[in-house]
């Protein structure tokens, strides 16, 4: 019975410090004041260094988001995010087939957050790599997803 308990706790313990700190995530990666609003597909996890995690995420018709991606690590970590959608095209045989079409790299970004707004409803696909170049270790990362209203311009 005594065993059975140790068992117990140790699966209880290993399963609270491989959780992520959600909050810390969000609070260190939105530390300006806006009028966003926290979507509830942002995601926390553990990523190993040089390996990718893809994610799907639903953008809402009329409405501005701003997304970014970061780790509360204080190493020498990289963390990049893609934003993709597969959009179906038509090939020169006539056959359809689905392509990836990428919308947004953050490589080329220093401060790693993107803002768009989408006037349609939209299936878009995060991909986020990972890369601290020398450890082995897990870390873990977090995709900030923001939201708010579009404001409506004209008459």
């Amino acid at each position: 019975m005594k065993s059975i308990f140790s068992c117990l706790f140790i699966l209880i313990a290993a399963g609270a410090f491989s959780q992520c700190n959600t909050q810390e995530l969000i609070k260190n990666a939105s530390k300006v004041k806006s009028d966003y609003g926290v979507n509830s597909q942002s995601k926390t996890g553990m990523l190993l260094s040089k390996k990718d995690y893809e994610m799907s995420f639903i953008a809402q018709k009329n409405m501005d988001y701003r997304i970014s991606c970061g780790t509360v690590s204080t190493d020498d970590g990289k963390v990049y995010f893609e934003i993709y959608e597969m959009v179906t095209q038509k090939d020169a045989q006539g056959n359809y087939k689905k392509v990836k079409n990428i919308l947004f790299e953050s490589k080329d970004f220093e401060n790693n957050t993107i803002e768009f707004t989408t006037d349609q409803l939209r299936k878009l696909l995060i991909k986020v790599h990972y890369d601290n170049g020398k450890s082995k270790i897990p870390e873990c990362i977090g995709v900030l997803i923001e939201d708010k209203k579009t404001i409506k311009i004209g008459l």
